[in-house]
């Protein structure tokens, strides 16, 4: 026997991470309780009530919360409350604006979701003429979000609204299927 060889009775096992299905694969009743689960930890991070009481809002188990969201939930051991964690990496499909309108794009961080909602905020506001054209060109003007530039050239952003291509109702893209 090997003396740097720890016993096999002694030896931990260990243990792989468990990956859930994309969200354009899983079933219905799967992305109801991810998009439950995500919505806990979005009021847990508010502050809109303790864990126990999230999870009776949202209907869910303690098991099917930490399914979804495991390493995000920090706590919960030795009499420590449960609490969402400050880091934010899930991956998102969010809307981009491009020339051509807006696509589908993947990227990770609350960060990066925060800037494409301002901007789109702004140009909803430029196409209902509460912002000039000139401010808003100032402010996204080369701004970047995620290595990629944002689109913010006005005369070409009120040619498409006039052509209904910035027929825009979530942040969020669609993952196809029904929900």
């Amino acid at each position: 026997m090997n003396p740097k060889r720890k016993p096999k009775a002694v030896r931990t096992k260990q243990r792989k991470a468990k990956k859930t299905k994309p969200y354009s694969t899983s079933t219905a009743r799967a992305n109801a309780a991810l998009e439950r689960s995500l919505n806990l930890l979005s009021d847990l991070r508010r502050g809109k009530g303790s864990y126990s009481e999230l999870l009776r809002k949202h209907r869910l188990s303690t098991r099917t919360a930490h399914k979804y969201l495991g390493r995000d939930l920090l706590g919960g051991t030795h009499g420590k409350p449960v609490r969402a964690s400050k880091a934010d990496r899930r991956v998102r499909l969010l809307m981009f604006p491009k020339s051509t309108g807006d696509v589908p794009f993947r990227t990770r961080g609350s960060r990066d979701a925060s800037k494409l909602s301002e901007f789109f905020r702004d140009r909803d506001k430029l196409l209902r003429g509460k912002l000039s054209a000139e401010h808003f060109e100032a402010k996204w003007r080369g701004v970047r979000v995620a290595g990629e530039q944002l689109f913010a050239d006005v005369s070409v952003i009120l040619g498409m609204a006039d052509a209904d291509v910035l027929k825009l109702e979530n942040l969020y893209a669609s993952t196809g299927g029904e929900r």
